[in-house]
């Protein structure tokens, strides 16, 4: 009887083992078996690939985001590149000298002697005052583009700045969230995809483009205080215009010549990434 027993008892643990291994083995094999950790070199040997294959991984993830980030930069027109024709380097390089010249020799002293004598406050004044005068110019282009917004924004601000800013000597419209806008015949062109056909460096005047060119003597054509002034006085505004900006953005041109191998095309690319950023608003 004893010999039953203990034969059924036996079964029976040899039953429960045999299920217990078939679901869970590894407590069985952990408890007869003995590790001892890998070694760093043992665990190369094992996996000699494993860091090769993470830096690649964070490479690839790396190229992705940037090339993410160039892309949606294009599409919001934050990366501009290229330069625009200029079939008539020669001689726009010959005016580049010139205007160079009368920069640092005529135009930047007088606009220090200019600056010394007027306070900042006062210059700021003289150039909103400027702004407001051609406000109408940039009121048309606006609805040549129909930009209607900022149509109504410039006519705005031109209301205000010409009563509560005392003639547009103080900017109150800019206090009240309209913020400034520019706008010329030469954006508008662009926007409807006129390209720049040729850059031009031109004596005095500076730089332009061809577009930008034509797009100034329309712009003349449409300005009210055009036909309110005689031409000596537009003349005067303008050399004014020139005078106070020189004075207020000193050091400007000096630091985009400075740090250039060629002056000539640091400008120029200067020029032309400004014109198409503004197109693009």
């Amino acid at each position: 009887m004893k010999s039953i027993f203990k034969a059924t008892a036996v079964v029976v643990m040899l039953v429960w083992a045999t299920v217990s291994m078939a679901s869970d083995p590894f407590p069985f094999i952990l408890a007869s078996a003995e590790f001892t950790p890998l070694t760093p070199k043992e665990e190369a040997q094992v996996c000699p690939q494993k860091d090769e294959i993470d830096t690649n991984r964070i490479r690839l993830a790396q190229k992705w985001e940037e090339e993410e980030k160039a892309r949606k930069a294009r599409e919001k027109g934050k990366v501009i590149q290229g330069t625009m024709p200029d079939p008539f380097q020669p001689v726009n390089r010959g005016f580049f000298w010139v205007n160079d010249k009368l920069y640092f020799n005529a135009l930047k002293p007088l606009a220090r002697v200019y600056g010394f004598i007027l306070p900042e406050d006062v210059r700021i004044g003289v150039r909103h005052a400027i702004l407001n005068l051609h406000a109408p110019v940039r009121f048309a282009n606006s609805l040549l583009q129909f930009k209607l917004e900022r149509a109504g924004t410039v006519l705005c601000r031109f209301a205000i700045n010409s009563t509560v800013g005392l003639g547009g000597l103080l900017d109150p419209a800019s206090q009240m969230g309209l913020k400034r806008v520019d706008e010329d015949f030469g954006q508008t062109l662009g926007v409807y995809g006129v390209k720049e056909v040729a850059y031009i460096d031109w004596p005095i005047w500076g730089t332009s483009c061809v577009r930008d060119s034509l797009g100034t003597v329309f712009d003349t054509l449409i300005d009210p205080i055009y036909y309110l002034v005689n031409g000596w006085v537009y003349a005067g505004i303008f050399a004014l215009d020139k005078i106070n900006e020189t004075s207020l953005t000193m050091g400007t041109y000096e630091s985009l010549i400075e740090s250039a191998i060629d002056p000539y095309i640091a400008v120029r690319n200067a020029y032309y990434q400004y014109r198409r950023k503004l197109i693009q608003k």
